[in-house]
């Protein structure tokens, strides 16, 4: 009798719960609508007007569809986020779809719609292929996993074209992972299983959004915002590793899609023999690339040797330090064609993986050395000097400020940046040409410039650089100053003071 009275009592409570739980989720459904539609984060409304990136929880930021005029050339973004002309999640019967996934190199900044590659190798392949494009500017890889897993996958693609790099390599104020790693945690493994399972219940959605995704909406929207427009951390945004596990992961999920994936390397104007201040710190990620490519089986093209190739020069090539011109996207479009043409005839690329184990790569870039002062791509000239009056045993962070007046990239100050773990002495490339500052962070925590760390400005006092390195410099963090030591007259010129807020 007593078991029985037990089972009731559990069979009672059993059934209350279920009544609550099926109460709680006709509730939600009805009255947390506005909560459920922003968890899913769809694509905003039109707009029509200025390129606008608004926050997204799950990409960071996004396109807004719409047609606009962006440098005086006209864009068409469709109701997927995607530029390009509308497009039917559905693929049409004997239709092969290709995905081209990047940044503003992909997306086609500063030129129509009419002139990307994207639109060239459409045109090119024939109807029985579409190629669709889902470059957006700025875009990471971590980013692009995650448009995939939104809106990319659902589109049944044959082939996806992974050309992400420049954001990838990046120095900025923010770190992707730090931003997206919840986003991705959840998209994999077993917990990545029960999610989508639970994604089912509007009461589970809806809890989802207020306790995880709420504050990173706020949060990213405000990064969207600030690209470019504030003080940057000097941290690449996806680390070098992260970058290796990203591309990797690309190519596992494709398989689950049965999907093939293709690695692309981009070009800059600097490849071609432009000239540039720094060092240059992209060299290791086309590395990783094209090993991820090898361990993979996948193709892995590279566009410097064809615009090499074409014999032109770099101001032809591009419109400013990276974006193709309209003769760069043209010729992207006719090699990647011819790199196309096994897949286009048999469906397959015909490699082999060759599997490399598990390796670790070293970033010099990330502790503030660089490559070596000899060494291909090394700085021309550098910058150096000592620190006085930093903690013991912290690191720091060095960042040059722009003060060139009327320099062309006024939204965005950074000429180069270094971290150290000693700082007894340091240092780092500098520019070549112009007036810079400096801003020197205490790292605390050892996780790059964050909010609450010491930040030292040295801004009233500019340097100017005349293409010879500059040594002697003291950074006096306890009397706030810098002074010189050791110094020529020809590597260093002080310059009158200028107002802070110059």
């Amino acid at each position: 009798m007593i078991r029985r009275r037990h089972g009731r009592r559990i069979g009672f409570a059993v059934l209350t719960f279920a009544g609550l739980m099926f109460m709680a989720e006709a509730a939600v459904s009805v009255f947390g609508r506005a909560t459920l539609v922003q968890w899913e984060a769809p694509v905003p409304v039109t707009h029509t007007g200025a390129p606008y990136l608004p926050g997204n929880p799950f990409l960071l930021w996004e396109m807004v569809a719409g047609d606009r005029k962006e440098l005086g050339v006209d864009v068409s973004v469709n109701t997927h986020g995607f530029r390009g002309p509308p497009i039917q999640t559905q693929k049409a019967e004997g239709v092969r779809r290709i995905l081209l996934l990047g940044d503003s190199s992909v997306y086609g900044h500063g030129v129509g719609q009419q002139y990307t590659f994207a639109h060239h190798l459409n045109n090119a392949l024939g109807p029985s292929i579409e190629v669709i494009n889902l470059g957006v500017p700025g875009y990471s890889s971590a980013q692009s996993l995650n448009l995939l897993e939104l809106r990319g996958w659902e589109l049944d693609p044959d082939l996806i074209v992974v050309a992400s790099l420049w954001s990838d390599n990046n120095f900025d104020a923010f770190v992707d992972k730090e931003l997206l790693s919840e986003q991705l945690a959840f998209s994999g493994g077993w917990v990545g299983s029960v999610s989508r399972v639970l994604t089912h219940s509007a009461l589970y959605r809806w809890l989802d959004w207020k306790l995880r995704l709420a504050r990173r909406a706020e949060t990213v929207t405000t990064v969207g915002w600030i690209l470019g427009q504030t003080p940057t951390g000097g941290l690449r945004r996806v680390e070098v590793n992260d970058y290796a596990d990203n591309l990797l992961r690309f190519a596992d999920e494709a398989a689950l899609q049965n999907s093939a994936v293709m690695y692309m390397s981009l070009a800059n104007s600097v490849d071609l023999g432009a000239p540039t201040d720094g060092a240059i710190a992209w060299t290791l990620y086309r590395e990783v690339m094209e090993s991820v490519a090898t361990h993979t089986g996948s193709p892995f093209f590279d566009v410097v040797p064809v615009f090499e190739a074409s014999g032109a020069d770099w101001t032809d090539l591009f419109i400013d330090e990276l974006h193709p011109s309209q003769k760069g996207h043209k010729l992207i479009a006719d090699a990647l064609e011819k790199e196309l043409t096994q897949w286009v005839q048999s469906g397959s690329f015909g490699l082999v993986a060759q599997p490399q184990g598990s390796t670790v790569w070293d970033d010099p870039f990330s502790r503030g050395e660089g490559p070596p002062p000899n060494a291909p791509g090394s700085a021309p000239v550098t910058l150096s000097g000592q620190v006085i009056g930093a903690p013991t045993g912290m690191p720091i962070q060095i960042d040059l400020i722009n003060l060139t007046p009327g320099r062309t990239n006024a939204d965005n100050p950074m000429l180069g940046s270094a971290r150290f773990d000693h700082v007894d002495s340091f240092e780092m490339p500098a520019p070549q040409t112009g007036l810079f500052g400096l801003r020197l962070y205490i790292d605390r925590e050892g996780d790059g410039p964050s909010r609450g760390d010491p930040v030292h400005e040295f801004i009233t006092e500019p340097i100017e650089a005349t293409g010879s390195s500059i040594s002697g410099l003291v950074i006096d963090l306890e009397s706030g100053s810098i002074r010189w030591v050791n110094t020529q007259p020809t590597n260093r010129r002080p310059r009158p003071k200028l107002d802070a807020t110059d």
